[in-house]
């Protein structure tokens, strides 16, 4: 008698203190699945055996979801190199092919970004709304790889922009998560190429270039300031009825691509490895 394929769900626990499982289906003979029921019968409970992994970023887990047919964007634990625990991070796993790490997202403005620097270092908000990952792990995440760099930029209007860096990597603490960034390509223009080389300034420190004032505190919003800045992701979020341009002041802005007085309705930056191959 020819035996049959059939399917059996076995299930993946890929990390145990994030709680997150996937389920893939793998090629069993009819014969196994009938003993795999019979087994059952015996005892209620008969579940396979747990596979445990820890995955450094976005894009080293996308090859599981791609693997198991469910590619998709959302909140995943991550455990980079020389970082000691698992955290939470958003993955987009549908931009430009997947893959990317979320370490900044803004879309409706109800995260305060007006921040001081131990919350900038550790990061603020809701992973699956808007939140800033955190400095510390920034760094640790880009540390031990070669990653690129990703902005998403939205208006008022639906239009979508972006920029594009073949370089980006942050130093520590020690050396004020100074910025290394470069490589430009996309649509928006090229707004980051100006903080490369900078340190990062909160409202209680100040790193920029200034030396009559303090960017962050002007600003209202950390980021890597040199004098001060063509762009500000982090700066105050203004509805598009409550913004009026120099009347109102300094919003979060792009320079390249609408200037310094347009406050954008959203905006997305994150990470992967160069070497991240999409569609496996």
């Amino acid at each position: 008698m020819t035996k049959t394929q059939t399917f059996s769900l076995v299930t993946f626990i890929l990390l145990v203190t994030g709680g997150v499982t996937f389920s893939a289906e793998i090629p069993q003979t009819q014969d196994a699945q009938d003993e795999s029921l019979s087994n059952h019968a015996e005892d209620q409970r008969n579940d396979p055996p747990a596979v445990v992994a820890s995955f450094e970023d976005c894009a080293a887990l996308y090859p599981v979801l791609y693997w198991t047919n469910s590619v998709q964007d959302g909140v995943f634990p991550i455990k980079p190199a020389s970082s000691t625990d698992h955290f939470d991070v958003f993955c987009d796993m549908t931009t430009d092919g997947g893959g990317w790490t979320v370490i900044q997202r803004r879309f409706d403005g109800k995260v305060n970004f007006n921040r001081r620097w131990a919350d900038y270092k550790n990061g603020f908000g809701n992973i699956e709304g808007e939140h800033w990952l955190g400095l510390d792990k920034i760094h640790n995440l880009t540390a031990h790889n070669d990653y690129e760099f990703y902005v998403e930029l939205k208006d008022w209007e639906a239009n979508v922009a972006y920029a594009k860096y073949a370089t980006f990597r942050t130093g520590n603490e020690s050396m004020d998560y100074t910025l290394h960034i470069g490589g430009y390509s996309g649509n928006a223009g090229d707004s980051m190429a100006y903080s490369n080389g900078m340190k990062f300034s909160a409202t209680d420190v100040d790193n920029d270039e200034d030396s009559s004032g303090h960017c962050a505190e002007h600003l209202s919003g950390g980021w890597w300031y040199n004098n001060c800045a063509l762009s500000a992701l982090n700066g105050p979020y203004f509805q598009l009825g409550d913004y009026h341009g120099t009347d109102t002041g300094w919003g979060m802005w792009w320079f390249h691509w609408k200037g310094y007085y347009y406050s954008l309705k959203a905006t997305k930056m994150m990470v992967r490895p160069r070497n991240f191959v999409p569609n496996l």
